[in-house]
């Protein structure tokens, strides 16, 4: 009954060092963040202060009343990799794709969103 009782605890003592997370993200293609989309204002940023900051955007719309639509893409990729000892191992990838749109009118911002996408 003892020697029970005393595997029991250590088996209980060990179960955390049985179970093993690791987990590492990187950029894939990153062509703005936070603080550029934090300086954005509607109403005065122009198409001038927003290709200098954010540089040629991945896609642009122009309509017939000189309306425009850019978009510039951000991908990130995060791995993530958990195992049980010696008993399994699960690797977990995830992609992300956040969009940056900005409209406007007469070369001025009229408005942005982001959108965030997982895969």
């Amino acid at each position: 009954m003892k020697k029970m009782a005393l595997l029991m605890l250590m088996g209980m003592t060990l179960t955390g060092c049985l179970l093993t997370v690791d987990s590492d993200g990187r950029l894939l293609d990153n062509t703005w963040d936070e603080g550029d989309v934090n300086r954005l204002s509607i109403g005065n940023s122009d198409t001038e202060w927003v290709r200098t900051t954010f540089g040629e955007p991945s896609s642009r719309i122009s309509y017939a009343d000189g309306s425009a639509v850019w978009k510039y893409r951000n991908r990130s990729e995060k791995d993530t990799e958990v195992g049980l000892f010696l008993l399994f191992s699960v690797d977990l990838e995830q992609e992300r794709l956040e969009t940056l749109t900005i409209e406007f009118e007469q070369d001025v911002v009229t408005n942005y969103w982001i959108e965030s996408e997982r895969y």
